[in-house]
């Protein structure tokens, strides 16, 4: 029996008329069936899928594995245990695979050598022409694939200026309802949490593990322009799916508590949450480079306020100053453990009046406008006060373009006074905007 080189995984739960149209598309690729070979795991359909799986045993290279429903994480680490080829491809059962699909992601992963690397494919929304054309087994006309029925990622990875920046955090958006991965890695990654059971998140979770397991390697992923799947529309309760990805997104930020993380977990688009993890870790750089963000640099005053304190510090050099047993500090020079976790702030797992104040150093000015209300706001929810602290090292916001600094603390006090309290204090060459606190 012939190795195949791509393993094509399907979960599949319900749904049979999707999963019947997903199959028949497998049927149509240009790449050889020796080549492949497809592995449904019905996960605990009522009525089963089988007599929908069975339909394709002579058309396809196909095995059908069925358990107890588990969730999707689950399913799609039962098909892995069974495949035998060098590439994991990730097919949803309401995926219509265009005839190109297989061959794209084979071959994406043959000038790789068939190492270590993710192609995410695009999943071109489908509505009523293009379910006509998948139903009678033909591929959808350009027409009904335009730029109005897009993948929805593609008004990202469309623009050359965030598909470049993708490598600084590609698993933002690697969904798994098209996505290609070679073995070795999915393995080493122990594939899915299989804790994730309802939907969403699960496969930004599983490609944040692989783009750690490879030290962020912005080579690693690749899109995969011409690896098209048409999402076939179902039936979605919409809130019910959004409160299940709420409590996975909660799940994933206490199992990995760093500040790409957070940063995902706070709304807004794609775009947005690239640029903010983008800047933040650039901003670490940048501040490092011109001696901003020290916690040594605080006001003595400040400093002894601190002394013995339940606070929370943020800046370079906080765990080492002496405050009291219930502190954390986001000391981002110093290793990561659970009084020193490396966030930016903006999403603190914690309860409200956690602290007795928060104290910002420096890296607070890196952040745009609108993500330093949400700090500010953050801060003053488990704190009650926070003093943005501005060390006297003179550097012109314009000198650190395209990164945002706040050079002027009299606007931002501006800014903020008939909303709270506020003061700004000058100690020497620093300033202080204490916010909060009365």
């Amino acid at each position: 029996m012939t190795t195949p080189v791509l393993s094509v995984c399907i979960p599949a739960y319900g749904n049979g008329h999707l999963l019947t149209r997903t199959l028949d598309a497998l049927t149509r690729q240009t790449l050889p069936t020796t080549a492949f070979e497809v592995i449904v795991v019905d996960d605990g359909s009522d009525p089963p899928l089988e007599p929908v799986i069975s339909a394709f045993l002579d058309r396809l290279p196909l095995t059908h594995l069925r358990q107890d429903n588990q969730g999707r994480s689950a399913a799609r680490n039962r098909a892995m245990a069974a495949a035998r080829g060098r590439v994991i491809v990730f097919l949803d059962a309401d995926q219509a695979a265009d005839p190109g699909l297989l061959r794209a992601h084979h071959d994406f992963h043959a000038t790789r050598g068939f190492g270590p690397a993710v192609l995410l494919g695009r999943a071109v929304t489908a509505d009523w022409a293009a379910i006509g054309e998948i139903s009678h087994g033909r591929t959808p006309t350009p027409a009904m694939a335009d730029d109005n029925r897009a993948d929805v990622r593609d008004y990202m990875l469309h623009q050359p200026h965030y598909r470049a920046g993708l490598g600084r955090a590609p698993w933002i958006c690697a969904h798994t309802n098209n996505a290609s991965i070679d073995r070795a890695t999915a393995d080493a990654v122990g594939g899915f949490d299989e804790a994730l059971t309802t939907w969403g998140g699960e496969d930004n979770e599983f490609f944040y593990r692989v783009f750690t397991h490879h030290d962020h390697d912005p080579k690693l992923f690749g899109v995969g322009d011409d690896a098209i799947s048409y999402d076939l529309p179902h039936f979605r309760m919409w809130p019910l799916l959004m409160a299940q990805l709420a409590g996975n997104v909660r799940h994933i930020f206490t199992k990995h508590p760093r500040y790409d993380i957070e940063l995902f977990t706070l709304p807004g688009l794609w775009t947005t949450t690239l640029r903010r993890i983008t800047w933040f870790e650039d901003s670490l750089t940048a501040a490092r480079a011109h001696h901003l963000g020290r916690a040594d640099q605080l006001p003595g005053a400040l400093t002894d306020r601190l002394r013995g304190t339940d606070a929370l510090v943020i800046g370079f050099g906080a765990n080492r100053l002496h405050l009291g047993p219930g502190a954390a500090v986001f000391d981002h020079d110093a290793p990561a453990d659970t009084r020193n976790r490396h966030l930016a702030g903006l999403a603190v797992p914690e309860p409200d009046g956690r602290y007795t104040g928060v104290v910002a150093v420096d890296l607070w000015r890196f952040l745009p406008p609108e993500d330093l209300s949400i700090l500010v706001m953050e801060s003053l929810r488990i704190g009650g006060r926070v003093d943005l602290v501005a060390t006297g090292t003179p550097v012109p916001a314009a000198d650190l373009l395209p990164l945002p600094f706040a050079d002027d603390l009299d606007y931002l006090r501006d800014t903020v006074t008939g909303y709270l309290p506020v003061h700004l204090s000058d100690h020497g060459d620093t300033r202080v905007l204490t916010i909060g606190g009365e």
